[in-house]
């Protein structure tokens, strides 16, 4: 595993190519007339999905570190990246600086970001104009590469559950079969492009300036101190196995539980006034609501009600707090 781990490899074992935006994004660019470039092939899975959701290309180019089928050339692509191809499907190697550091495992010095697989993109957009990129669905968040992003696409398994189902644990077809981190696929254009469509599998969520508008503002309030031992307000920050449970709740509730410096799911809150537990609880139901919880990070996993678990970050939670702080100030003057 930790050889995999190596080279960020993670091999794919669904099928998003069959969804509505990945089929309308081939139809635009015309894929049977190109030779498709998959830099980091692994065992030439892409090509087999793509047969199997009933497209068809020119040709493939397939490279790869370590190929693991045959037809697939050997090179270490993040160095020495083909050239002379207009689109690119790929899964790119997934490897976080902080993993490798922790691991002992090499990790590129050209590689300016906090995960391989940005660097990995990077390339593929610099030398293609059309891009495909089977990436973790933190992505959307991340700020980067927006400007011919067109598509962003959650792809959230399956499953169904039931007695019998869950004497056999849960039947779910992942992404990949090493991992159950969320996955998503970014489609890029050779052309700027105005705003994203979000979707969640073949269901549109919106497009991403518009989900934005249902964020509180940003807020730099450090007198909303987190992680704090005697703080006034509990806050339970990741979803349970079973449905979207995030909330915010009095610090009795937490009595059980240690605060802990490096905690990030559950924690007290220092807030320097009174706080309506129940009316953040509502702002958060709501932002949860109009967001499809976009903004919120995937947990490995999915509920019990098919989604993805989510965790509130320190930076949302803090502008919702600080929310009804200024409304106050707003009430007083």
């Amino acid at each position: 595993m930790d050889k995999k781990r190596a080279n960020g490899r993670y091999y794919t074992c669904g099928n998003p190519f069959q969804l509505e935006p990945f089929q309308t994004w081939a139809e635009e660019l015309n894929l049977e007339r190109h030779t498709v470039l998959e830099p980091f092939a692994g065992t030439k899975s892409l090509p087999r999905l793509i047969d199997s959701a009933q497209l068809r290309c020119g040709n493939w180019a397939l490279f790869d570190i370590e190929p693991g089928a045959t037809g697939i050339v050997q090179r270490d692509t993040l160095s020495d990246f083909p050239k002379g191809f207009n689109v690119c499907i790929t899964n790119p190697p997934w490897l976080a600086r902080n993993s490798a550091t922790r691991r002992g495992l090499p990790f590129p010095e050209a590689a300016g970001y906090n995960d391989l697989y940005k660097y990995a993109l990077e390339q593929c957009l610099a030398h293609c104009e059309w891009v495909a990129a089977i990436i973790p669905e933190a992505f959307i968040r991340s700020g980067l590469f927006l400007q011919r992003l067109r598509d962003f696409i959650s792809l959230v398994p399956r499953t169904q559950y039931g007695t019998k189902q869950e004497r056999k644990r849960k039947e779910m077809s992942y992404m990949f079969e090493d991992t159950e981190h969320p996955v998503g696929l970014a489609l890029f254009s050779p052309y700027v492009t105005s705003d994203v469509r979000v979707w969640r599998n073949n269901r549109f969520l919106g497009r991403l300036s518009e989900l934005r508008t249902h964020l509180p503002l940003p807020s730099c309030n450090r007198s909303i101190v987190f992680n704090e031992p005697r703080g006034s307000l509990g806050l339970i920050a990741i979803d349970n196995t079973f449905s979207a449970s995030i909330r915010f709740c009095p610090p009795a509730e937490l009595a059980g539980y240690p605060v802990r410096s490096q905690c990030r799911s559950i924690t007290r809150i220092g807030v320097p006034w009174r706080v309506n537990i129940e009316l953040l609880n509502a702002r958060l139901a709501t932002i949860r609501e109009k967001t499809h919880d976009v903004f919120f990070t995937a947990f490995k996993g999915l509920r019990r009600d098919g989604h993805y678990r989510r965790r509130l970050d320190w930076a949302l939670a803090r502008a919702i707090v600080d929310m009804e702080h200024l409304q106050l100030e707003m009430n007083m003057e």
